[in-house]
């Protein structure tokens, strides 16, 4: 499994987005450790897992050490065995329902935090369109440009707005998701979360695999008690016995000893039945592995693809951003027309867009990799 290593690439793409505008928050910032903590703690997430453990410790109990007859052969031993093992694969199975409930909560962190960033653009958008309205106004006024640039300008903050619009609607949308993993109200989430691309330095094991693993041990202590069963018990009888003579009547406690043999049913069809059982186990075992080596090389490559990505985005936002500056002074001092203004305007807005749509599919793929490696938090 190749090891991902893609702390450069978050230090490149977190200075470029350094630069990006930061609307002021009202409420507290809800880091991403919080949000999955507050996801792993709300209401029948603890409550189902321990119900489930409950049951799996309640199927020991219930085959319990002792029997009548007497388990001689050591069937019900085994089969205590094989409870042990389904309890160990339920811990396993709760485990990678965490993992998978953390992944969706880091993904709608990360998705919160893109359209909270892209909002931050197009309000920056919106009010360099408005100062070049002004200007354009003042100037036309003064007879130094044509009315047409005006209305040009208009026209484009307009348009600009309406998308802010959406925006602000595809905050609410996205930021929802989150909401309600963790219960918090209209969450406020660190922007910076696009930026972290690293991902574990080793991978971890999954846990899916690992509760299939203990499943077929289970089917093996199965097998194993089915052909136990196959061989001769004791049964123990008490009771109570009553012997009358016809003068007086005496009673007193009887114990019956007897051995049970299998004579109409020798057990092999139960062997015939755990023994496919078990081996279907495997062979499902044998198929997910295959399946989970996929998930973790196609990830891997995302990983790197959407990492390098990323960073180019990145290294061109520097050039895109500084054309709004030279072009508003040229602007002012009559050197340039609108429409080259608005283009400088357009190529920073969408180089910023770039680069938080880039970063959120670097981020997405490192909770991905992290996902499929088995990561444990």
């Amino acid at each position: 499994m190749p090891k991902m290593r893609v702390r450069d690439a978050s230090i490149s793409i977190a200075i470029a987005l350094c630069a990006l505008p930061v609307a002021a928050q009202a409420q507290d910032i809800v880091d991403e450790d919080t949000a999955i903590e507050r996801a792993l703690a709300r209401e029948g997430i603890s409550a189902r897992d321990d119900a489930e453990r409950a049951a799996s410790a309640a199927e020991i109990d219930v085959i319990g050490p002792r029997a009548n007859p007497i388990d001689l052969n050591g069937r019900r031993g085994s089969l205590r065995d094989a409870a042990r093992a389904d309890g160990l694969a339920t811990e396993a199975e709760i485990a990678r329902r965490r993992q998978m409930l953390v992944a969706e909560v880091r993904q709608a962190y990360v998705q919160c935090a893109a359209a909270s960033a892209q909002i931050d653009v197009w309000q920056r958008y919106t009010e360099e369109l408005a100062e070049a309205e002004r200007v354009s106004t003042a100037r036309a006024e003064a007879g130094d440009t044509a009315v047409y640039d005006v209305r040009r300008v208009r026209v484009e903050r307009r348009a600009a707005e309406a998308q802010l619009a959406r925006a602000r609607g595809d905050v609410a949308a996205d930021c929802a998701a989150l909401a309600s993993l963790t219960g918090i109200a209209d969450p406020q989430v660190e922007l910076e979360a696009i930026t972290r691309l690293t991902s574990a330095a080793q991978p971890g094991e999954r846990a899916d695999l690992l509760a299939d693993e203990r499943r077929i041990e289970a089917a093996q202590y199965r097998v194993r008690a089915a052909n136990q069963a196959r061989l001769p018990q004791l049964a123990v009888g008490v009771g109570l016995l009553r012997r009358d003579d016809g003068i007086d009547t005496a009673y007193g406690p009887v114990v019956s000893v007897g051995v049970t043999v299998p004579l109409w049913n020798s057990g092999s069809a139960a062997v015939r039945r755990e023994e496919a059982r078990a081996a279907a186990l495997g062979s499902e075992l044998l198929i997910a592995r295959r399946r989970v080596e996929a998930e973790q090389n196609a990830a891997a490559a995302r990983l790197s693809a959407a990492r390098e990505a990323a960073v180019t985005a990145a290294g061109a936002r520097e050039d895109a951003g500084r054309l709004g500056t030279i072009a508003e002074t040229a602007y002012q001092a009559g050197e340039i027309g609108v429409v080259e203004l608005l283009d400088a305007y357009e190529a920073a807005r969408e180089a910023d867009l770039s680069v938080i749509a880039l970063a959120t599919d670097a981020a997405l793929a490192a909770v991905e990799y992290d996902l499929a490696i088995g990561r444990t938090y």
